[in-house]
């Protein structure tokens, strides 16, 4: 390629917002084509690497992953339209959420009854435990269980 006839990566980077490196990473994983390169082998990028870029960035506000949205990009340039795709994988993520939150607040239930245990057995006091208190334990209070 003689001449340049796009953006350097730095380029790019700022425009976008996004690093050097993650730029690179990108074009591992196929989320981004390979650019063209200048005689000297810098990489040059085209209007449309920018605007990949700027997809990629707006589908991981979908919570979508790296491979989710290179299915997405790869539904897309066979030709069909990826939405439908998109909102499987939401709904999949939505569900997901709603069990992680259950287990959370089932977690949360069981750390402050844990917690009333430890109040109970432990007031606060400014006497500091001996050793005979807790004969050689680290702490008898996680291994009670």
């Amino acid at each position: 390629m003689k001449g340049k006839q796009g953006l350097f990566i730095g380029e790019l980077s700022r425009q976008v917002g996004i690093s050097t490196q993650t730029i690179r990473y990108y074009e591992r994983l196929g989320l981004l084509n390979q650019p063209k390169r200048t005689e000297s082998q810098y990489r040059v990028y085209s209007d449309e690497d920018a605007e990949r870029l700027q997809f990629i960035q707006k589908a991981k506000r979908f919570g979508l992953s790296l491979d989710e949205i290179k299915k997405l990009i790869d539904i897309s340039a066979e030709g069909v339209p990826p939405c439908g795709s998109l909102k499987t994988m939401v709904k999949q993520h939505i569900d997901e959420l709603e069990r992680r939150i259950q287990e959370l607040i089932a977690f949360q239930l069981e750390l402050v009854k844990r917690y009333e245990q430890i109040e109970v057995w432990l007031p606060d006091s400014p006497a500091v435990p001996n050793d005979t208190t807790y004969n050689g334990k680290i702490c008898k209070f996680i291994e009670r269980g």
